[in-house]
């Protein structure tokens, strides 16, 4: 199979959000996103932050595909700080299927950037941007 026809059984994501919970009407199978953010602010550091949690929606995947989170320093230095694991059954490939991750008792090492990324298999799908800030104490 060349490089092109494998690249094209990878789903697209659709759309990856960082939040503070999801919830998901039980009625209607509708998700609500509560309290999406890019950063975090912290006294000191290291830091045991919220947990994280991500929601993502994909479409054009095919059959069982293997869905993995992981949160890295944005240079990648360091080994993976936290991860989670799925699978999407994508029986047809016209669909969005929506999966939920949350990352518990992430402890954060220092202040800057981090990334956020969800892979298919080797396959980097998508990544966000996670800025952990430092609260400046007043003296």
């Amino acid at each position: 199979m060349s490089q092109r026809a494998s690249l094209q059984l990878l789903p697209e994501v659709v759309s990856m959000v960082l939040a503070d919970h999801v919830h998901r009407d039980p009625s209607t199978g509708k998700f609500f996103l509560l309290g999406t953010y890019n950063s975090l602010l912290m006294r000191e550091y290291p830091c045991r932050c919220q947990d994280l949690v991500v929601f993502a929606a994909l479409t054009d995947g095919h059959g069982r595909v293997p869905v993995r989170l992981v949160l890295t320093d944005a240079d990648e230095e360091m080994d993976a700080l936290a991860t989670a694991e799925g699978w999407l059954s994508m029986d047809d490939p016209t669909g969005v299927w929506e999966i939920v991750f949350q990352l518990r008792n992430v402890v954060l090492p220092r202040p800057g950037h981090y990334r956020i990324q969800l892979h298919s298999g080797e396959h980097l799908l998508r990544e966000l941007r996670l800025e952990a800030k430092e609260l400046a104490v007043p003296a």
